[in-house]
């Protein structure tokens, strides 16, 4: 399990083979066990293929996010994850870190299947089209779109940053 840690990251290229969704629901199934206080759950999923994620990619402005539109075209599927807002701030940002845990469980979760995924955050309050299109409500904040879809050949193993560089003494 540990080796999850070491080998996952960001994928954006994939192969054509359509992923089934019962792995989409199984791996979702399991990524909702991320901490969140008082079980709030605070999460949603908008997912998209085919036809649905062809008019999501229409809506986005490719001179402004050309690396984004390519990876959701070339992903076989798009799960868009989003936060329930507050006016709160301290439940607002107990509520995103928790949606941030879930993407990540997702994204272990995912690599465990062989498949990849890509984690694309922003802000996305200006995506009016996009944001109708999706069904975004007015109390929730994209906290990601993920273009995923399985990947071959396995990508080379990434070399971590010196733990020593990032540890502060005092």
């Amino acid at each position: 399990m540990i080796s999850l840690f070491r080998e996952t990251r960001a994928i954006r290229e994939f192969t054509d083979e359509p992923v089934p969704r019962p792995i989409i629901m199984s791996i979702l199934d399991d990524a909702i066990w991320a901490p969140n206080h008082r079980f709030r759950e605070p999460w949603r999923f908008i997912y998209a293929e085919g036809d649905g994620k062809q008019k999501l990619v229409a809506s986005i402005d490719w001179k402004q996010h050309p690396r984004l539109v390519n990876t959701i075209i070339q992903a076989p599927l798009c799960l868009i994850v989003t936060a329930k807002t507050s006016n709160d701030e301290h439940i607002a940002s107990e509520d995103f870190a928790a949606v941030c845990c879930l993407i990540q469980n997702i994204q272990m979760l995912s690599w465990a299947h062989g498949l990849g995924m890509t984690w694309n955050l922003g802000d996305y309050s200006g995506w009016t089209e996009f944001m109708k299109l999706a069904g975004i409500q007015e109390n929730e904040r994209i906290a990601g779109i993920l273009s995923m879809g399985f990947f071959a050949p396995k990508p080379e193993k990434a070399v971590p940053i010196e733990l020593s560089d990032k540890i502060e003494v005092w």
